[in-house]
């Protein structure tokens, strides 16, 4: 790329210049680097905040030749300028030649204007570089990167450093004149000017700052948003913002300054021919050379905007209307290669503006129809393509392409695989990988190849004219070094090859054996072997043999002319397989590796260690159980099976050792060559046991492809997963020791699959084994014959001290020593308990019981062990340990796991509910305590306790603890009762017990509610622990009960003083614990729903309206108490038969209005008089009392075990006792 003028391969974006932030040197414009950007060592320390100001304005500024703004999904972000730094006398570039000048190639000057004249880098004039038949140079391109802005941002600073008024006038006059000579100047090139003011006082310290800038601004008619702006001292980030809001306001000017050049350009177009000429003698451009000219200023002017579809537009219109100028460019002359240089340059454009649009498929196209292009048009010109020039641009093209693609992001040219742009599941795997954007490491390798061809046709001759574009001529072609650039080619597309994903080994491994080749043709032998090894690795994976033989041929020889031993060893020692195709027939044996003379001291000689992943072995090496499982201390055989595949020229291969590694503790066995034991087909090894290792002997001379099986016998005393990982082939010679590693790990799968053989008759026979890794061995413990019983009945309980009965039975048939352990954890292993064994000292979980012999009884142990105080999961693992007599190393185990859950041993239901206190309540009119408002008040109730248990048939409780702590305000008093819980018939019955409570309120703050906490605490014992006496009992608290008692709320107690069938004499009492007077509605229901059937109750009801008619309003000639309450009864014996008939008569008061004195209790009486009813509960009328002054009915609460009463229908259920009589028959009695 670098052949290239940088004004040809770098992004356009809008150019801005600052003027007034640099040190002035002269009035010639200040040299601009090709990367852009002013050095910061000319920036003026003198201006305020000259650092700051410069740095915000270049702080978006990105590399040259790729900008990453210009991408389509990135273009919404803020405008880019490419920004430059002037002096404060900067001039623009001439637009009219000098008449005056001479002809230079000065790519811009200044200078007046004449009439007439032409740009200085117009074709037309005679100081162009184009005169007078170029098409266009880069210095046109430079002129408006480097020296035209679009707008100018001219800094100054504001006069402040006195306060004088004479002098600040002065300085603003000056100012001004100032700005409007800038603003006339740009003005006339249509060049956007923003001044910004900068000041070194802010408004606060010079108040007068806010109207001088206004009179600048209207001084020079320059607006307060994007034409005069003004910057008081400020941090380097609300520099920053400024900027930023700056670039912002004057974006559309740059799209307008540069929309204004395309209208012009494109108005030239139209007039579809040459200029007018000077003078009629001059030979000037052609009208296509015109028309390209113009295409191309509308392709970068639009580039310039950055409109990157109408670039491309152009930039193809230019690049069409080119091809058609060569046909009047002489090939010889040097506006040919000046052509060519600008068809690359336009075609990179196209390209690169394809990336910008995401589109990689594209710009492959246009890259290949270049080539095309480039192709027909020098065959056109000289015959032939064939030629070092064009390969060596072919070359330069892939190169540049390479480079573009290096700077692209990864969301467009992937690094990681080998295209993109192309669905290969949509367009399939025949779309041709031409039309598809490969990615670097493929253009590298592109450029490298066409390097080669360069090489090999720069030694033709050439006749007649020929091509040196991007070359050089014929006689001085040969000083190129070729072979360097491939070099360089191939390095990069190696590295960019590696960069990328596993897939692509084998590209890797073709550029290494390329560049292999060329340092082994350069007789650089150190750099070949290096990439030689890179090579060889993949082609001995893929099995490419040939390809192999050939590397290891070429490698062999580079490393004798490095002495490199160690590589020497290991390539000859691959070259002995025989699978490498005719490159090995010069392969000498293992001792003729080395030739050497050098004397040794003794024990003193190189050792070689090679592993069989880095060569082609040519021994086949399978090792087999020869079942897949074994338990402890069972003898397994296995077989070790070698085929030797070497070449027959290098005569027998013998190593002086083998040895077999294996996993585990199984110990390395060592087999060493002896020439006197028999050479049998299948040799069945002698193992001799060591301290580290097991040795053997065996003939180890191996014929070609002769085989070889060692059978081995072995006694596996540990419990663990064996298998054979390598074998070792040792080979001692006198000038080195080499050693040959073959890895079994790493053996083919197809390889894996071993035979197991068997000879007869001097044949050997073989089967498949089932196994799908014969190469290793489970070996399982050998089987417990041991039972382990627990006796564990239902869960266990919190706080419980539990002993589980273990009974062990030897069914070995010889003696052993047993050792048992327990375990107990929960299941999420946070939690261990430990115990102890009930008939051992050394209280831990581990128990010898010694000896047992064989037959014996069984043995029974007792682990006893508190559990938590939480409920949990515990899980209980008992571990039998022993060891046969006969074999004290074997340890032969026995797991039996327990699951123990953990849980609340008991479940209690409590039940509050009020009692009729016995003594009298203190009278309200006598003053207790003058800080009280009311008198101390006692309420009885009754605590009623249910205690339950998952297992209660199995568990006894035989006392109990009960007590009250966190009284609020009252006095509470437990008084005396029985102490015996009160236990069911059965023995899975509940116990019950009731606790009687009298509640005093004694707090001078009167309260609504009192509380308190109730504990229960219950020593409890399993039935199966009587034998243990006290030590057996546990202890369980139960968890606190809340309890909750109301201390003013008027209350309804109800009682009963008789409940024969005879009369029920029914008690009501109402207490009024509040300071109030209140008065309630008192209502005694009727009862009409007893439990007899409705065809009874009938059959009654007309047999007493057929005796007596007046039966009807009382029962035996009694009239009721109320006359109200006889209508109603008349009422309702008219009612239709489904109507209930009363069966109760009562004496009391029906309904009445009761009041009740603050801190007092009424009472009510009320006696039924059975008609109908046999014992048991029945249900008796209901009293219903109403708060007319709070407008509340009050429940009725049971004050006595006597009745029942459903709180959510009011109904009262009464235990009436009666005598044995028919119900018939008392109801006649009564009538």
């Amino acid at each position: 790329m670098d052949l290239y003028p940088i004004e040809y391969m770098c992004h356009n974006l809008p150019l801005m210049a600052l003027s007034g932030l640099t040190i002035a040197h002269n009035s010639e414009p200040l040299h601009i680097s090709t990367s852009g950007l002013e050095s910061p060592a000319a920036v003026d320390p003198d201006f305020p905040n000259s650092f700051e100001l410069y740095k915000a304005f270049n702080d978006d500024h990105h590399e040259a030749i790729w900008e990453p703004r210009a991408v389509k999904s990135d273009a919404k972000l803020q405008p880019t300028f490419r920004v430059i730094a002037v002096d404060k006398h900067y001039r623009l570039p001439s637009k009219k030649a000098s008449p005056l000048s001479p002809r230079s190639t000065s790519s811009v000057s200044s200078g007046t204007r004449s009439p007439g004249l032409h740009s200085p880098l117009s074709p037309l004039s005679p100081e162009s570089p184009l005169y007078p038949d170029g098409i266009m140079s880069q210095f046109w391109l430079r002129k408006y990167r480097n020296f035209l802005p679009s707008v100018v941002v001219s800094f100054h600073e504001i006069y402040t450093e006195t306060e004088e008024v004479q002098m600040k006038i002065n300085n603003d006059s000056e100012l001004i004149k100032e700005l409007n000579e800038q603003k006339r100047y740009f003005a006339e090139r249509n060049v956007k000017l923003t001044a910004v003011i900068v000041s070194r006082k802010s408004i606060l310290k010079s108040v007068d700052l806010n109207d001088r800038i206004a009179y600048l601004r209207k001084g020079t008619g320059l607006d307060a948003r994007s034409g005069l702006c003004f910057v008081p001292p400020s941090s380097p980030v609300e520099i920053q913002v400024f900027a930023k809001e700056l670039k912002s306001f004057l974006s559309p000017f740059a799209l307008d300054f540069y929309g204004s050049l395309l209208k012009h350009a494109r108005k030239k177009r139209g007039h579809n021919g040459a200029p007018a000429l000077t003078s009629p003698s001059m030979q000037l451009l052609s009208p296509q050379g015109w028309n390209v000219r113009y295409e191309l200023k509308q392709a970068v002017f639009s580039e310039y905007r950055q409109d990157i579809d109408l670039a491309i537009k152009f930039y193809g219109i230019a690049y069409e209307s080119l091809l058609e100028v060569f046909k009047t460019i002489p090939a010889d002359s040097s506006r040919w290669n000046e052509a060519r240089a600008l068809l690359d340059a336009i075609a990179f454009k196209i390209l690169k503006c394809n990336l910008y649009l995401n589109l990689p498929v594209m710009a492959q196209k246009v890259f290949n129809v270049h080539l095309q292009s480039i192709a027909g048009l020098v065959e056109h010109t000289f015959s032939t393509t064939e030629s070092y020039s064009f390969y060596g641009w072919k070359a330069l093209q892939y190169q540049v392409l390479a480079q573009l693609l290096d700077l692209v992001p990864e969301t467009i040219s992937p690094r990681s695989v080998p295209f993109v742009g192309v669905d290969t599941e949509i367009v399939g795997p025949e779309f041709p990988s031409l039309n598809v954007l490969h990615h670097t490491g493929y253009q590298y390798l592109n450029a490298a190849h066409q390097t080669r061809m360069r090489k090999q046709l720069s030694r033709s001759s050439i006749i007649g004219v020929y091509d040196t574009y991007m070359t050089l001529p014929p006689d001085q072609e040969y000083t190129v070094d070729h072979n360097s650039l491939i070099l360089g080619f191939l390095e990069t597309a190696y590295s960019r090859f590696v960069g990328g994903n596993e897939s692509q080994t084998r590209m890797q491994a073709h550029i290494a054996h390329q560049m292999a080749q060329i340092y082994f043709s350069d007789e650089k032998y150190p750099d070949a072997l290096k990439y030689f090894y890179l090579a060889e690795g993949l082609y001995r994976k893929e099995r490419w043999n040939y390809l192999l033989g050939y590397i290891l041929n070429d490698a062999i020889y580079a490393a004798q002319q490095v002495q490199d031993k160690e590589q020497l060893v290991r390539l000859q020692l691959e070259f002995l397989s025989e699978g490498l195709g005719p490159w090995n027939k010069n392969a000498v044996n293992v001792p003729q590796f080395i030739q050497t003379n050098e004397e040794k001291p003794d024990g003193e000689v190189p050792e070689y260690v090679i592993s069989s992943d880095n060569i082609l072995s040519f021994f086949d090496v399978n090792f087999a159980f020869m079942i897949s499982e074994t338990h402890v201390s069972s003898t397994i055989a296995s077989q070790l099976t070698i085929q030797s595949k070497h070449i027959a020229a290098a005569g027998d291969v013998i190593p002086s050792s083998l040895q077999i590694n294996f996993s585990g503790s199984v110990k390395p066995i060592v087999i060493t060559h002896d020439p006197s034991v028999s050479a049998s087909r299948i040799k069945k090894l002698k193992i001799d046991d060591g301290d580290d290792i097991q040795k053997a002997t065996a003939s180890l001379q191996f014929k070609p492809n002769d085989i070889m099986t060692f059978e081995i016998l072995q006694l596996l005393k540990k419990v663990e997963t064996v298998s054979a990982v390598s074998v070792l082939f040792t080979f001692i010679q006198k000038s080195f020791v080499l050693k040959l590693a073959i890895d079994l790990d790493t053996a083919e799968p197809e390889r894996a699959i071993s035979r197991w053989f068997v000879e007869d008759d001097e044949t050997l026979h073989s089967q498949y084994l089932s196994s799908l890794v014969p190469r290793s061995l489970t070996v399982k413990p050998k089987p417990p014959r041991v039972v382990i019983i627990s006796n564990v009945k239902g869960p266990a309980y919190i706080g419980e001290e539990l002993s589980i009965p273990l009974t062990l039975t030897s069914e070995e048939p010889e003696d052993i020593k047993l050792s048992m352990s327990v375990k107990v954890q929960n299941v999420e292993d946070q939690l261990e308990i430990t115990g102890f064994w009930s008939d051992d000292d050394t209280k831990g979980s581990t128990i010898d019981l010694d000896v047992i012999a064989s037959g014996s009884d069984s043995i029974i142990r007792d682990y006893t062990m508190r559990m938590p105080n939480e409920t949990c999961d515990l899980v209980m693992v008992v571990t039998v340990t022993y060891q046969l007599l006969s074999d004290p190393e074997i340890d032969i185990s026995k797991t039996h796991v327990i699951d123990l859950p953990v849980i609340f041993p008991f479940q209690v239901s409590y039940d509050l509910t009020p009692r009729i206190y016995p003594k009298k309540w203190p009278s309200p009119f006598f003053v207790y305590d003058l800080q009280s408002h009311s008198p101390p008040i006692t309420k009885r109730w009754c605590l009623s306790a249910t205690i339950d248990a998952v297992d209660m048939s199995h568990m006894e409780i035989s006392d109990y603890d009960f007590k009250i702590s966190n009284k609020t305000g009252i006095d509470l008093q437990l008084l005396d009762g029985p102490k015996e819980l009160t236990h069911g018939p059965t023995p899975s019955d509940p116990y019950t017990h009731s606790f009687i409570l009298d509640v005093t309120n004694n707090d001078a703050v009167e309260r609504r509610v009192a509380n308190a906490d109730a504990l229960l605490t219950l020593k409890w014992r399993r039935t199966t622990a009587k034998n243990k006496g006290e030590d057996s009992y546990n202890f369980f608290d139960l968890p606190i009960l809340k309890l909750t008692f109301p201390l003013l709320e008027p209350r309804v107690l109800l009682d009963v003083e008789s409940t024969s069938s005879d009369l029920v004499h029914l008690v009501y009492y109402i207490e009024n614990a509040t300071s109030h007077i209140l008065t309630f509605s008192v209502t005694l229901d009727l009862n009409t729903d007893m439990s007899l059937s409705y065809p009874l109750r009938h059959q009654l009801r007309q047999q007493l309206l057929s005796k007596d008619p007046s039966a009807a309003t009382g029962i035996g000639g009694r009239p009721s108490h109320d006359e109200s309450d006889r209508r109603h009864s008349l009422s309702r014996d008219q009612a239709p038969p489904l109507q209930q008939h009363s069966i109760f008569n009562y004496e009391g008061n029906k309904q009445v209005g009761v009041r009740v004195l603050p801190s007092t209790c009424r009472r009510l009486d009320y006696d039924l008089l059975p008609l109908a009813v046999t014992s048991g509960w029945q249900r008796v009328p209901a009293l219903r009392v109403y708060d007319t002054h709070f407008k509340k009915s009050l429940s009725v609460f049971p004050a006595s075990e006597k009745f029942r009463i459903d709180f959510k229908t009011g109904a009262v259920y009464v235990n009436i006792s009666s005598s044995s009589e028919d119900l018939s028959n008392n109801l006649g009695s009564e009538l």
